[in-house]
């Protein structure tokens, strides 16, 4: 009888079914799994037919236990999809609901063949899809090779282990689970399970098996010699680090000879088969020497100092130590290996050296090349003191009346800035954040490696938009920094917690910081690196890139090149691409003679709208600065708005830096008017624009003394208060130095005065207006003469 006729004895209603299940037993794919096995295991169950509760259940999932066969899904997966679709179909030639779920049931069963006792069904089952084990050997081999063909996909090496395994597996069981199958089957099913574990086990030795130890000589003779380049590089390192004159011994050359020559002994002996002790002996040198090396620079490690930097030196002697002892265990297992019987034979002379020296080549480029990185990571450890906190900031009224909220002497700053964490201050070795209300230190992220850091003004301090990331320039000095040692010039802390988001080496300037990225300028490029996503993309531009603002999906760049040449460009924040450009040599007269770097001022973005706002000084009149703004939206220019009468930047001594600062509802310039007598006040323009439009909303001159003329002054002297009002430091006709507020009131100076909270009368005294700068931190004004820092109320 066929199986479609037992198929209709079966479920005579379903002959559609049964067509469609012995067409999945037809499938070109299966070599084993076909309708010889399902007839193989119909015959089985019939002749179990006593043993089972319900041999139409079993019968039934017999025809369904391979019915969707996959040889590259996941183990146990066809069983499952196979029962699902058992379970659906029967369901739907509604075979009773028991039933179905018993055969369900049974079909899993199939998948590790693991029977409960007392499952008859289950029993029956599962011996008759093993029964093929127990078959003629002519027969298991044939179910042998079908498997084999089923998982052609799969690699020699890897089936191989594999189905080594899995017959290991059964070997280890009983293999059937009918008192019946054990009885008549279990013995011939272990005879062929032992023919094929022999088929699949080891293979006599050949001689190319004997390359196996060459590889781990040429390992051993490469990292001898990597560890010999780390020695020379540590032994020629300063002491510490930024190196002083006299520090730096260089590179000792015998080093490398040394290691060289040694693996080179080795290898001899090793091919004129010399004693074993030869080679044995350096073996156990190498691991004993690189173990007490490791222990001496342990208990020697430099102990991080506040100012002093560790140098490269000790990261690179312990590394040769480590490198020591990994070549003495490689040395003495490719010994051990070479007197194995399996690697015994020795294969042809040029190829074993061939295969040596490729190795040892490999084995020291790579660990020399891995020496970098893992120098560079310990000393940005070991260099770097970083302090968090998970406190909020300080939060309370500000009523700017003049009161000292608090005050104290700080170092030397180079720039102030305030953040949704307090007022950050650029230091000679790092960034230090103080909570606004109090003055209390909250975090401080320092590096001993850096070359004063202050000295960048505030150039070296970025912080984005809403305040919460900012991006410190940490530069070191190149002449003295290691070799092939990249340590990181920005540093992008979240300015809340202190946490270190991200460290960035480049040597070009950071443009813009936000959350995702630092967006950098290297020279026609832009290059946004990603602080808490991957995101990372370059852009070449045709010009200089001189400015830079990140919006939510945009960075908007200006590139600037001597002549009539400067474009606004919309960067995809994604992928780099350009969205939009804005050509200003055709909307303006620009400077042919000056560098593009002085007449191209501020990029501001106007908060919480699709608009970004610029300066540019041209060629009109002698000299006239222009106020732009652009619709990131649509590319275009929305107004423009002349400021007659200011200085190009850098051209002169009356010439300085314009400040551009934006809140919601207006866009502020501070700059400065031509002043012609030599030791006269200078004429600062403070005003206001609206953003939309560019109309004038408030204008005021403001006086500014000689000591303050300085090309930095409108940029770090003045702050922006959330309500459009403009602060800055100013010394009065008595001698004291004051605020004062300019705004839609006009200027209205605010004499110091002690808070509730300030220590002395003496903090208001001691406010000089030598080197002012102003910043806002939640909403408070905070100053600094450059030794003293102190904020209003």
């Amino acid at each position: 009888m066929d199986l479609r006729d037992q198929w209709n004895r079966l479920l005579p209603h379903a002959q559609p079914l049964g067509d469609d299940l012995l067409a999945r037993y037809a499938e070109q794919h299966r070599h084993y799994h076909d309708q010889r096995h399902l007839t193989e295991m119909l015959e089985t169950i019939d002749e179990l037919a006593a043993v089972a509760k319900d041999v139409e259940a079993v019968r039934l999932a017999a025809w369904f236990h391979d019915a969707i066969y996959d040889p590259q899904a996941d183990p146990g997966e066809n069983e499952e999809v196979s029962a699902q679709l058992a379970e659906l179909e029967l369901s739907a030639y509604g075979v009773e609901a028991a039933k179905v779920a018993e055969i369900g049931r049974l079909i899993r069963l199939t998948a590790k063949h693991d029977c409960e006792p007392g499952d008859a069904n289950g029993a029956v089952l599962c011996d008759a899809d093993l029964r093929v084990l127990s078959m003629s050997a002519e027969r298991y081999d044939e179910y042998a090779v079908g498997i084999r063909a089923e998982y052609a996909h799969v690699a020699d090496r890897d089936f191989a282990r594999g189905r080594t395994k899995f017959l290991q597996g059964l070997s280890e069981t009983s293999l059937y689970a009918t008192d019946h199958g054990r009885e008549h089957w279990e013995h011939a099913a272990r005879e062929n399970l032992k023919r094929e574990l022999k088929q699949w086990g080891p293979k006599a030795a050949r001689p190319i098996a004997g390359l196996i130890p060459m590889i781990y000589l040429g390992a051993a003779l490469g990292v001898i010699i990597a560890a010999s380049v780390l020695l020379g590089r540590g032994l020629g390192a300063a002491a510490r680090w930024p190196a002083g004159p006299g520090d730096i011994n260089g590179f000792p050359v015998w080093a490398p000879i040394a290691g060289t020559a040694v693996a080179a002994g080795l290898a001899c002996a090793w091919f004129r088969r010399a004693q074993p002790r030869l080679v044995t002996i350096p073996a156990l040198v190498f691991a004993v020497v690189g173990v007490i090396s490791i222990g001496i620079c342990w208990w020697q490690w430099p102990s991080a100092k506040p100012g002093a930097a560790m140098s490269e030196r000790w990261p690179y002697l312990i590394l040769a130590s480590f490198a020591l002892l990994v070549a003495g265990a490689l040395l003495g297992l490719a010994r051990r290996l070479r007197l194995a019987p399996p690697y015994a034979l020795t294969p042809p002379w040029a190829l074993s050296l061939g295969v040596t020296v490729v190795c040892a080549s490999l084995l020291a480029w790579i660990v020399v090349s891995a020496g970098e990185p893992f120098v560079q990571a310990r000393l940005e450890t070991a260099n770097t003191v970083s302090t968090t906190t998970d406190e909020a900031p300080g939060t309370l009224p500000v009523q700017l009346d003049g009161g000292v909220a608090w005050s104290r002497e700080v170092p030397a700053t180079g720039a102030i800035a305030g953040t949704a964490g307090g007022v950050a201050e650029l230091r000679s070795d790092g960034v230090v954040m103080s909570d606004a209300t109090t003055g209390q230190t909250r975090w401080r992220y320092t590096r001993a490696d850096v070359d004063d850091a202050a000295s960048n003004g505030s150039d070296g301090l970025l912080v984005s938009s809403d305040g919460r990331t900012i991006a410190a320039h940490l530069p070191y000095d190149n002449g003295n920094a290691p070799r092939g040692i990249e340590l990181p010039t920005y540093a992008v802390l979240d300015a809340v917690s202190g946490r270190v988001l991200t460290e960035v080496h480049t040597d070009g300037t950071a443009l813009a910081v936000d959350a995702n990225q630092l967006l950098v300028a290297e020279g026609t490029e832009v290059v946004a690196h990603g602080v808490s996503s991957p995101t990372h993309w370059r852009a070449r531009l045709k010009c200089t890139v001189t400015q830079g603002v990140l919006l939510a999906d945009q960075a908007v760049v200006v590139d600037a090149c001597g002549g009539n040449g400067a474009v606004v460009r919309g960067l995809d924040l994604v992928d780099g691409d350009q969205r939009w450009e804005v050509n200003l040599g055709i909307q303006f007269e620009l400077s042919a003679e000056l560098d593009p770097s002085t007449w191209i001022g501020e990029l501001v973005a106007v908060p919480d709208t699709r608009e970004v706002s610029g300066l540019v000084w041209t060629g009109a009149a002698g000299g006239t600065l222009y106020q732009w703004s652009v619709d990131v939206g649509s590319g275009r220019i929305l107004w423009t708005d002349p400021v007659p009468g200011t200085p190009r930047p850098r051209l002169g001594r009356a010439s300085c830096d314009a400040q551009l600062a934006a809140t919601h509802n207006s866009i502020v310039l501070v700059t400065c008017r031509t002043s012609t007598e030599e030791g006269e006040d200078q004429t600062y323009d403070v005003s206001a624009l609206n953003p939309s439009d560019g109309t004038p909303q408030w204008h005021h001159l403001l006086q500014v003394p000689p000591k303050l003329q300085h090309p930095e002054f409108p940029r770090d002297g003045f702050g922006l208060l959330p309500d459009g009002r403009v602060v800055t430091l100013m010394p009065q006709a008595d001698g004291s130095c004051s605020p004062l507020m300019v705004g839609t009131t006009g200027v209205q100076p605010r004499p110091l005065v002690p808070g509730p909270t300030a220590a002395s009368v003496a903090d208001t005294k001691n406010v000089t207006c030598n080197q002012p700068a102003v910043t806002v931190a939640t909403g408070r004004p905070i100053f600094t003469d450059g030794t003293r820092l102190f904020a209003l109320n």
